[in-house]
């Protein structure tokens, strides 16, 4: 918010008694969150964050999760847009209650299939006198702007039309000018209690005359939003911070109107690392919700770490699931600072939740990013091979490169495993091991790691010296699970071969 906006806080004791309150007053089934994004591009992560804290805020409430489609920006929405924001949306598991796709008691859920609603309601406030046409062309309105800032005025509208005569009107219309509906505003302050913020307080000027309905017929943002929130039963708007200017012209609509003001709660911003805002034209990571779906990411992980970024939970958790959250979030916890967005963490966040998570749904999240080989494995094998690399996961893209030693033939050797098989220690090891695998029975992890004990007292070495070359003749690297079941999983032929060609044996060489 500018600092034209002041913003005077009020989170103390009274404050919050007074939020537990009026979330007392909401009843269940009365709570009603709407998700509105503009199909003019794709998901950006504050998006996914907004839409996920109003989706917690209504299930925990047994309230509705409207989805509103805002496409009134006719030269940049699109179909493909529209559609790629609700893909993004299903894959994080934010199912919504109406919408364009469901229908509902308060659609058409499309901004665009809802002018006749906005002439509707402009008329009357044409009517009631709380607005008038206006038949300014654009490049008038700019050079009064300009002269205004030269003048050290604030650019507000100027109120040529604001009192014209029907006769005056008239004219204008037979001159063939563009002819808009303008807001009339009162001079008198517009103060907010925010659920995050508290009081904020919009002093009398700060908004002139402002456009509703343009001459092209389109509603301007903060009307259709308006007219929306009101038609829709909208009882709270969660949003973001950026939004904070808009409230006083909205609050003014809904009092115009004859309509009640829903509850706002406005969610700081997501920033860059310089503390700039992360937005769609620059920044230093992804921020949009595709791209770390694509590179492999979990929705849960990302939900998880976007809900982090400016709530808090009370205590010193650093990964919350869906359920924790529906059980702890508030808004009351929600802060007022913006958050760095950190893509490391994110990572942490992520490999953090593969680690933990069971085979079968990590298979299910990364169907996208296994290979042939591995898919062509049977069917009671592929969890086993999951389970044994899940450590090694730190995004879905990982899977791939993690199984590739348990479903290819001979191993690609890295530098370091490459390394290690060059001395005639590390295949002196290596035939070894093979000869004790050659009679092992039965084929096991525990067997192998019998077999490893008594190689390992045989040439007198353990720990690196042991392990290292074994595992990169096995894998073509250096790290990775337990080596005893690496072996057991490989199986007993595939490890003989391996082994062998790196000893010579069979005349292969590493």
């Amino acid at each position: 918010m500018s600092d034209s906006n002041p913003v005077l806080p009020r989170r103390g004791a009274a404050a919050a008694a007074e939020l537990r309150a009026r979330d007392a007053a909401d009843a269940p089934g009365t709570v009603r969150v709407r998700f509105a994004p503009s199909p003019t591009g794709w998901l950006h992560v504050g998006g996914a964050r907004t839409a996920y804290f109003n989706w917690l805020f209504a299930r925990q409430r047994r309230g509705a999760f409207v989805l509103r489609i805002e496409d009134t920006d006719i030269d940049r929405s699109s179909v493909t847009s529209e559609e790629g924001v609700l893909d993004d949306l299903k894959w994080l598991g934010l199912e919504w209650d109406e919408g364009p796709d469901l229908g509902g008691a308060f659609g058409p859920y499309r901004q665009s299939e809802r002018l006749e609603i906005y002439r509707a309601r402009a008329n009357a406030l044409l009517e009631s006198g709380r607005a008038y046409s206006c038949f300014c062309r654009d490049d008038e309105l700019e050079t009064r702007r300009r002269a205004a800032l030269a003048a050290g005025r604030p650019p507000h509208y100027d109120g040529q039309c604001r009192t014209l005569t029907e006769a005056e009107r008239a004219s204008r219309r037979g001159e063939g000018r563009p002819e808009s509906v303008r807001f009339r505003v009162d001079a008198s302050d517009q103060v907010l209690h925010d659920d995050v913020r508290g009081e904020v307080r919009f002093p009398a000027g700060m908004v002139g005359d402002f456009v509703v309905l343009r001459s092209s017929g389109l509603p301007t943002y903060n009307f259709a939003c308006v007219v929306d929130d009101a038609a829709m039963r909208i009882s709270h708007v969660i949003r973001a911070e950026e939004h904070l200017s808009n409230t006083a012209r909205q609050l003014m609509l809904f009092e115009a109107i004859s309509e009640r003001a829903p509850h706002f709660a406005h969610v700081p911003l997501i920033l860059n690392r310089d503390r700039s805002k992360m937005s769609k034209r620059s920044g230093e990571a992804a921020v949009a919700v595709g791209d770390w779906r694509r590179d492999g990411y979990v929705a849960e992980a990302l939900l998880s770490y976007l809900a982090l970024l400016g709530f808090h939970p009370g205590d010193d958790r650093e990964r919350l699931s869906r359920a924790d959250l529906l059980e702890c979030f508030s808004l009351e916890r929600v802060g007022r600072s913006g958050s760095v967005f950190d893509p490391a963490k994110l990572r942490w966040m992520n490999a953090q939740t593969l680690h933990h998570a069971e085979p079968g749904a990590i298979l299910a999240w990364g169907k996208a990013f296994l290979g042939d080989a591995a898919r062509a494995l049977p069917r009671e094998r592929l969890p086993r091979l999951v389970a044994l690399v899940r450590g090694n996961l730190e995004t879905l893209a990982d899977l791939p490169r993690q199984l590739a030693p348990f479903v290819g033939g001979a191993p690609e050797f890295e530098p370091d495993a490459r390394a290690s098989l060059e001395t005639a220690r590390g295949r002196e090891v290596c035939d070894a091991f093979a000869s004790e695998l050659e009679t092992l029975a039965p084929w096991s992890a525990d067997g192998v790691k019998s077999a490893l004990q008594r190689v390992g007292a045989r040439l007198g070495i353990k720990g690196r010296d042991l392990y290292q070359p074994l595992r990169a003749a096995l894998t073509g690297r250096t790290h990775g699970p337990e080596l005893p079941q690496v072996a057991e999983a490989i199986g007993r032929a595939a490890c003989l071969e391996r082994l062998r060609a790196v000893a010579g044996r069979s005349g292969g060489a590493a």
